[in-house]
Formats: structure tokens, C-alpha cells, sequence
């Protein structure tokens, strides 16, 4: 770790003209955040003089030095001309909000305070306003180092977003190739901009699907969360998402099946086994294969972080079927094998953000209740030996924001009598 002198002296190069074109402050900031986290003040103490005598020298250096010593500068380093030219312009129309934000302009931060001695603004005023920026430029890299010492489990929401940028990295990239686009466009006036606009979008769009499903999601499989050994149905979460992030709306998990594999069960009652994007290797030709015999690949949900072990459909056409997705839950305490299922009823075809990339899917029928009391009417009819229970394991939910359907909370549990029972219980 940094000891004092050592933050002292990286804060100091940082603000002096001259040495901070070559020496970054932000990782001494940031250690001293750490050293804060650890009850040591000497580090914050030590970072905030040093950025203080940096400006108030680089500052002098200009008012003392003035025009000579920034004609100088442009000689010695020529990629300082235009981050001097903006600051002199900054600092002509927006004086006082410029020396007060310096440190979070940028390309501009370092010059700011050397512009303002050459343009021989008031010492009080400079000094005045450039402190108070001292305590804003510094305070944001100390106050990410004290968060980062933390550890970032211990702030969920910076663990969503970071899972969230890893998940739509490819949409991130295209985003920004896309911005690209249009500032050159704008930049160079290209002509027929209106139908280049277009094609670049549409091409976008056309990659990130076939990259998508065809590329990148049977990676998911390579990382993927192993099966849990137990099952604790009070602390189970009965939700899955179309991501591994919290950003993405709830579906409903709303089976759970003990002491039987599903597919035995699902085929009895004539479901298909589907295939999927990420479980298997699916070429565009074979999807198409499969189009054609009206069972189109599942897309993937996740459960506790774990994408579905199988899926199935019962038979339909392209736009309306009922499908099932199973996750291998763990044993419960009669050391019995649990599988959560989520059944649900695609009712048609929709435009939707799916996982960072805008894409057509199936449409999901909110009324999960509906498709649930199906298969309990199913089961019963069918397997004599097994007994199914509704069983209130979850509140209520209500068609929201957060949630892609509506319930009255109830699972439907499947098993023999003894099982049921126990887990009534």
C-alpha cells in the first residue's frame, strides 16, 4: 500500500504543468480511498495538499512564466495545442464554472489551472474556485477506491451492471459502431444519409440476431452455475429471467415435480423435447429444419442464475403452443430429486428487447394460472400414482414493470402422496 508521502507526491505530479502529461493521479486517489476504508485519513490528507500545491504552482508557473512558457509546452509536447486553445476558450465564455469542475473536464483537467496564471485571472478568485473543484476531482477517485475495498458482492447493484454490461457487450460495441456511423456522416456530410442510415441499422440488427443465436449463446453452457444438491422450498426464489442480470422482467416458475425425471413424464403426456439456442448446436440450416416442423428452438431462461436444463412443447403451430422449461433443483430433506418447471402459452408473435438485441419472439400469455391448471388436469387424468397439489409458496403477483404475467402465487406440485405431503408441510 501507498504510504503518505508517496500519495503525497502522486497527487502533486498530477496537478503540476509539465510532470502530469506523463503521471496518472487517479490510482493514488483511489489508494488513498482504500486506506480511508481502512481508517487511515493521512492518505486522503496527504492526496488533497498534493492536488493543492500542484494547482497553486502550475498556476503560478503561468502567471509567472506566461505566453513564453505555453509556446514552450506547444513546442515540446504539439498534442497540447488543441487542449490549450479549448481551455482558453472554456475559460473566456465560462471562467468560474470551468475552474470549478476543471477536474472533471477531461482532456482539459490538467491544463486548467497553468491557462488561468497565463490569463492572469485573480489569485482569490482562482484559488477560491479551484479548491472547492479540488475537493470534487479528488473526492470522486477516493470515494471509488473506499467502495472498491468493499468488494463488489457488497453493492448488488454494481454486480447487476457489471453482469449487465458482460451480457450485452456485443449490443455495447455495435452501439457505439453505430454512433461512429453517424457522427462521421454528419462530420463529412454523406450523401443519401436517409437510406445508408437505414441499411446500417437493419444490418445491426440482422447481426446481432444471427450472432446472437447462432454465435454466442451456446457459450452460456461453457460458464454455466452447476445444479444446487439441496432444495429449500422457504427460500427458494419461484422467478426466472431471460438473463443472468436482475434488469430483465420475471417470468413465472410455477411447477415443481419430486421424486420423477420430467422427460419421462412430459413424453407420456405426448409433450416434444425442444431443442435449444444454448444447450444445443444449432446452425441456421438446422433451424430452419426445425421451423418447418413447427418446433421451434425454446429461447433461454435463467433460474438462481442457471440457464434451463430441458424444454419441451406440447404439438401447435409456429404461433400459439404451450411449452415447459425444467431446472434440476437439488433433494429435498427425503432425499428425493426436485425439478422446477416454468409452463407458459405462446400466444402469437412480438418486437422485443431480449438480452440486449432487438429480436422476434414468441408472445407470452400473462395468465400462467390457466396453463398450470392444464397440466394438473393432465396429470391427473393420466398417471394414477402420482398426486398434484396447488400450494402457495409465493404471494400474489400482478402484471408489472418487473413481472411479464400475473398469478395467484400457487405451484403446482407433483409427486406421490408422501412426497406431497412433506412438502405441503
Amino acid at each position: 500500500m501507498y504510504d503518505s508521502m508517496a500519495l503525497f507526491t502522486g497527487a502533486l505530479l498530477d496537478a503540476l504543468i509539465g510532470p502530469n502529461l506523463f503521471v496518472p493521479g487517479e490510482p493514488f486517489l483511489i489508494a488513498a480511498g482504500f486506506q480511508l476504508h481502512q481508517g487511515v485519513w493521512a492518505g486522503v490528507i496527504a492526496v488533497l495538499f498534493g492536488g493543492l500545491i500542484g494547482d497553486q504552482l502550475s498556476y503560478l508557473i503561468g502567471r509567472r512564466f506566461g505566453r513564453k512558457a505555453q509556446t514552450r509546452l506547444m513546442n515540446w509536447q504539439p498534442k497540447t495545442r488543441r487542449p490549450i486553445a479549448r481551455c482558453r476558450l472554456l475559460l473566456q465564455r465560462k471562467g468560474n464554472s470551468v475552474l470549478l469542475f476543471a477536474r472533471l473536464l477531461g482532456p482539459v483537467a490538467w491544463i486548467v489551472p497553468f491557462i488561468a496564471g497565463v490569463n492572469n485571472i485573480e489569485w482569490r478568485r482562482f484559488s477560491l474556485f479551484a479548491s472547492i473543484g479540488l475537493l470534487l476531482g479528488v473526492g470522486q477517485f477516493v470515494l471509488w477506491g473506499y467502495l472498491l475495498s468493499y468488494g463488489i458482492d457488497a453493492f448488488p447493484w454494481m454486480s447487476d451492471m457489471t453482469l449487465f454490461v458482460t451480457e450485452h457487450k456485443q449490443s455495447i460495441v455495435t452501439l457505439l459502431l453505430i454512433v461512429i456511423f453517424f457522427v462521421m456522416a454528419k462530420k463529412f456530410q454523406w450523401k443519401n444519409l436517409g437510406k445508408k442510415s437505414v441499411a446500417v441499422v437493419v444490418s445491426a440488427i440482422i447481426y446481432l440476431n444471427y450472432s446472437h443465436f447462432f454465435w454466442v449463446a451456446d457459450d452460456v453452457i461453457e460458464k454455466s452455475i452447476p445444479a444446487p444438491l439441496h432444495f429449500d422450498e422457504t427460500k427458494t426464489s419461484f422467478k426466472a429471467f431471460p438473463g443472468v442480470s436482475s434488469f430483465f422482467d420475471a417470468q413465472a416458475v410455477n411447477i415443481a415435480l419430486i421424486g420423477h425425471h420430467p422427460q419421462s413424464i412430459m413424453v407420456q403426456l405426448g409433450w416434444i423435447e425442444n431443442k435449444t439456442f444454448s444447450r444445443d448446436d444449432i446452425e441456421f440450416v438446422d433451424y430452419l429444419s426445425l421451423i418447418k416442423n413447427k418446433t421451434p428452438p425454446v429461447s433461454d431462461l435463467f433460474w438462481n442464475g442457471r440457464i434451463q436444463d430441458m424444454a419441451f412443447q406440447l404439438p401447435g403451430d409456429l404461433l400459439k403452443r404451450s411449452h415447459i422449461r425444467w431446472w434440476s433443483a437439488g433433494k429435498n430433506e427425503n432425499n428425493e430429486q426436485v425439478w422446477l418447471g416454468a409452463l407458459s402459452y405462446d400466444d402469437g408473435l412480438t418486437i422485443a428487447a431480449y438480452r440486449g438485441i432487438v429480436t422476434m419472439l414468441h408472445s407470452i400469455d400473462p395468465n400462467v394460472d390457466e396453463e398450470r391448471e392444464r397440466l394438473k388436469t393432465s396429470i391427473d387424468t393420466f398417471f394414477l400414482d402420482l398426486t398434484t397439489l396447488n400450494i402457495a409458496y409465493a404471494e400474489p403477483i400482478t402484471e408489472d414493470e418487473q413481472h411479464d404475467y400475473y398469478s395467484d402465487g400457487k405451484i403446482l406440485v407433483i409427486g406421490l402422496s408422501q412426497s406431497l405431503l412433506i412438502a405441503n408441510n
